[in-house]
């Protein structure tokens, strides 16, 4: 669909949305502006203020529309824990890595003082539910003996959370065509990271035997 082909309200309301996060993922927060909105989508600076009342309006429907998309990456609950988790970090890798605006989003600082109350609001709700997912399936998978627990699930967080950041700002990562392998092979060692470490020492200890009954016989 070209950008003067006719479209209902509601879409021409997502249309802006997603050519806010556009113009600030790619371009910063201080290239918005209601000139440059409307050259993005090819209209007048007058047609945006048929759909939205003012550019606090326009920040607010951006970050909805962000946080739907973003909410999309949480994985079933139904999941082993360690797998829940790593799911997760793939899914907003693979999102936020194609997505500068959402990636600005979600670690910039910046954000939370120039977007208007209702949308830094939401902002937080999503970081606040990732926060609680990920010390979540922390928890459960030290408790289970599948991650883990010499070190506090609350620290751990932060080395996912952390590592997912990196990744995404990673020189690349927001290119069509991304480093074959490279965000892939962090994330696994993050999940090795992860592991509790009594899962291997039985195994290894089970090996060495057998190696030594071997070199007896």
């Amino acid at each position: 669909m070209s950008a003067t082909t006719r479209r209902t309200g509601s879409e021409r309301r997502e249309q802006i949305a997603r050519a806010v996060l556009q113009i600030v993922g790619e371009r910063g927060v201080s290239a918005l502006s209601t000139t440059t909105l409307a050259a993005e989508i090819g209209v007048t600076s007058g047609a945006l203020f048929r759909h939205f009342a003012s550019r606090d309006e326009m920040l607010d429907a951006a970050v909805q529309h962000a946080v739907l998309r973003i909410e999309e990456t949480f994985p079933d609950l139904s999941l082993p824990p360690l797998e829940r988790l790593m799911q997760l970090a793939r899914n907003r890798v693979s999102l936020l890595g194609s997505d500068q605006g959402l990636a600005w989003l979600l670690r910039s600082e910046q954000a939370y003082h120039v977007l208007p109350a209702g949308a830094v609001k939401q902002l937080r709700g999503l970081v606040n539910r990732s926060q609680r997912f990920f010390l979540d399936a922390m928890r459960e998978g030290a408790s289970r003996g599948s991650i883990r627990n010499d070190i506090e699930p609350e620290i751990l967080v932060v080395l996912v959370t952390g590592t997912i950041h990196a990744v995404i700002g990673m020189p690349g990562a927001h290119a069509r065509r991304r480093p074959a392998g490279g965000p892939d092979r962090i994330l696994r060692g993050l999940e090795q990271v992860l592991v509790a470490p009594l899962q291997t020492r039985p195994e290894k200890r089970r090996t060495r035997t057998r190696k030594q009954v071997t070199n007896h016989s």
